[in-house]
Parts: C-alpha cells; sequence; structure tokens
C-alpha cells in the first residue's frame, strides 16, 4: 500500500517547506524491558512517515538546499548482527527510496557543512523528560540528538523547531492514508458485529478483549492500534480504563473503545453496549450522548478551528445533559482529535481545518455515582462542505 514514492514525496514536500536547511530527524531507540530483552520497538512516526523504516537509533538527513537525503544508521556490533541480523542499505532503499547511508558517528561532518553554507539547522524540538499530567517518560531520542546538535552548531538557539510544519503534513490525509484508516476501521467493524453477536457468551472484561484481539489478528490487521478499553458499569467512567480484567454484570452497560491498526495508520472507535435490559435511565443518557455526537458533527467543516468547535459542543453539551440532571462544569476530555499514524495524531489544533484532515468525534458522559460511562466515537474525514464518516457501518444500538 505504501511504496517508496510515498516517503520520497512526503520528504520533498517538508523540504519545500523548509528551503535552505539541513532537516535533522531521529528514530526511536530501543528501551530495556528486562535483563537483556528490549521492548517491542514502535517507530517514531515522524520517521516513520518520512521513511517507512522501522529502524531504531538512526537518524533522518535532509539538505534541502539540494533535495537529498541520507541515512545514518547505529554501528552494529558482531553480538547485534547474529541475534538481530545485519543491516541491509538495499532493503532500506527499496523501502525509503534513500540511496545514501553513513554513520551517526558522521552527524558533526553534515552540520559542519551545513553551517559554512550558511544554513539553518532543523530538528524535532524534544518532549519534557517527564510529560505530564500522563505520568510517563519520553522516548529520549529527541533530546540526545538535540544535545548533540547544540554541541555541534556555533548558535545553539537558532536550532529551528520543525514540529509544526510536520504537523501540518501530517494532518492533511493523503489518499492513501485515508485508505489504510478506512481498511483498520473496516475490520474494527467486522470484528464488533462478530463479538457483539455472541456477547452473552462472555463472563468477563478480558474476555471480550482476547475476542477482538483475535478478531484484528483473523482479518490481517497489525493488531491494536492503542491499549483497548473494555469497560464494564463503573470501569466506563474511568476514562483510560484498560484492566479489563473484571466480571461482566447483567443490568450495566459495556463500553468499548477500540481500534485495529493497518499499515501504521488506525481506528479508535467507540461503542456502548448493554449486557441485560437497559433501564430508563441507561436509555436517555445514551440518547442524549447520540444528540451530542449529531450536533459536534453538524459543526465539522473546513475553516473550523477545533478549540472554538470545543467550547460550542460542551456548552451544548451542558444543556442537554442538565435537562437529565447531570451539571456538567467542565468537560473531561476533547470532542475530537486528529486520527492517523498516531491515534491522537499531530495536527494544528489553533489553525482552521481543512480539506482530508481526519478526526475522531466523541461524546460522552461519565457518571461514577451511577456506575455508567457512555461514549460514541467515529472517524470522519473533512470534506468540501462537511464531513464523511468513514465509520458509519458500525451501528450505535445498545
Amino acid at each position: 500500500m505504501f511504496n517508496s514514492n510515498f516517503f520520497k514525496n512526503n520528504r520533498e514536500r517538508l523540504a519545500a517547506l523548509l528551503p535552505n536547511s539541513l532537516i535533522c530527524i531521529p528514530a526511536h531507540v530501543s528501551l530495556q524491558e528486562s535483563a537483556d530483552l528490549p521492548y517491542k520497538f514502535r517507530q517514531d512516526s515522524n520517521f516513520w512517515y518520512l521513511t517507512g523504516l522501522n529502524a531504531p537509533d538512526a537518524i533522518l538527513i535532509i539538505d534541502t538546499s539540494k533535495n537529498s537525503s541520507t541515512l545514518l544508521l547505529p554501528e552494529q556490533n558482531e553480538y547485534q548482527k547474529e541475534w538481530d541480523g545485519a543491516q541491509s542499505h538495499a532493503d532500506f532503499k527499496k523501502i525509503s527510496g534513500i540511496g545514501t547511508y553513513g554513520a551517526v558517528s558522521e552527524l558533526s561532518n553534515f552540520v559542519k557543512e551545513a553551517e559554512k553554507k550558511n544554513l539553518a539547522i532543523c530538528h524535532l524540538a524534544p518532549l519534557p523528560e517527564r510529560v505530564e499530567p500522563y505520568g510517563f517518560y519520553a522516548n529520549p531520542a529527541r533530546k540526545m540528538l538535540e544535545a548533540k546538535l547544540r554541541e555541534l552548531v556555533s548558535s545553539p538557539d537558532e536550532i529551528i523547531d520543525v514540529r509544526k510544519e510536520l504537523g501540518r503534513l501530517r494532518q492533511v490525509k493523503q489518499n492513501v492514508e485515508i485508505q489504510a484508516i478506512q481498511r483498520a476501521i473496516d475490520i474494527t467493524a467486522d470484528t464488533l458485529e462478530e463479538v457483539k453477536a455472541k456477547l452473552g457468551d462472555f463472563n468477563n472484561e478480558k474476555e471480550v478483549e482476547n475476542a477482538i484481539t483475535a478478531g484484528f489478528f483473523s482479518r490481517n490487521s497489525q493488531g491494536h492500534a492503542y491499549e483497548p478499553i473494555i469497560a464494564g458499569g463503573k470501569n466506563a467512567s474511568i476514562i483510560h480504563y484498560n484492566s479489563n480484567s473484571e466480571a461482566l454484570i447483567g443490568d450495566e452497560l459495556l463500553l468499548l473503545d477500540v481500534g485495529a491498526k493497518v499499515n501504521g495508520y488506525a481506528a479508535d472507535i467507540s461503542r456502548t453496549w448493554t449486557i441485560g435490559k437497559p433501564t430508563q435511565r441507561q436509555q436517555d443518557l445514551y440518547k442524549a450522548v447520540l444528540e451530542l455526537q449529531d450536533f459536534a458533527m453538524n459543526q465539522l467543516k473546513p475553516g473550523i478551528k477545533l478549540r472554538d468547535y470545543q467550547e460550542k459542543t460542551e456548552n451544548e453539551a451542558k444543556r442537554i445533559f442538565k435537562k437529565l440532571g447531570v451539571n456538567i462544569d467542565r468537560y473531561p476530555h476533547g470532542f475530537s482529535h486528529f486520527l492517523g499514524l498516531d491515534v491522537h495524531d499531530a495536527g494544528l489544533y489553533d489553525e482552521p481545518l481543512v480539506e482530508n484532515s481526519v478526526l475522531t468525534v466523541e461524546p460522552g458522559i461519565y457518571l461514577p455515582d451511577e456506575g455508567i460511562g457512555i461514549r460514541i466515537e467515529d472517524n470522519v474525514v473533512i470534506t468540501k462542505n462537511g464531513i464523511k464518516n468513514l465509520s458509519e457501518s458500525i451501528p450505535k444500538l445498545l
């Protein structure tokens, strides 16, 4: 689905935004899981977008003054060659379209030459070491590269951050990207249909998760695009619950937030099902969430800013839920986010939406005191005049 022309074109589009520059983009590093074993490697999305390669510890160099790309690779020791396999420049070239290679240790030569030509030095600014409020630590690749660049350049404070330029490119999806997202959505749809048909056979959340996992893999996806949420009853009021371990109870609702991954691209779908017969309260709240989603979808079109859309939809949420005795002071999450290589994909939230941006639309209500959590989430693409719902085939029935 993705060939070297896709990655070459992405590099050229980025270069066109940054003339007379040397752009340095790091791959993720390999991280230890235990003893002598690393975590399963997941490439940095920006590096993959520009190369298609899953090689860790590499650096992509783009000299936009001559539209050339070079891949700097870490040196492999004999253990790595024997156990992990030797790097193949021929294979890398076939995937990425890059024909020039060097060692990571040669970075200084590229920077010195660029400064002689008065090229701007560009990189992706690192996140803080600990990323709040999420409470996890950033992969250190960007910080390591920035530290090295600051050693090498004559004016460290003039290194340019290109996150915005890459975010703008990645936000607007090409046809091949939309096709991958659509395939991921279709696999998710077929799997959810299969699982719902036998919902009464499952005893606990984990059994539901396992059935979805099997369905994703049996349909030739790469598995889950993110950690799945299978939340029964009160667990559904925890927005990112993913223990997926408790028993299913007949009078509760079951919230599923899942998405398959195809060629690295994500689906992100939420549905809320009833395990038994829904109460009137559950039905009323569910209908309110559906009403709110309809409102949100009708707001989306080119020219809308997501932050303005968030405010308008939040005000509508307060109005809708107040009729059901629920007063919302602050809505706990965004009604939409960009979708693509990352489930929360790169994009510009403060600029007007443009055609071919792909987003989620995901209103919900979370009432821990009532043991209720409801979310309905679809994936849409911005069209010339509005949106196309890529996941409209997935039923929204309790």
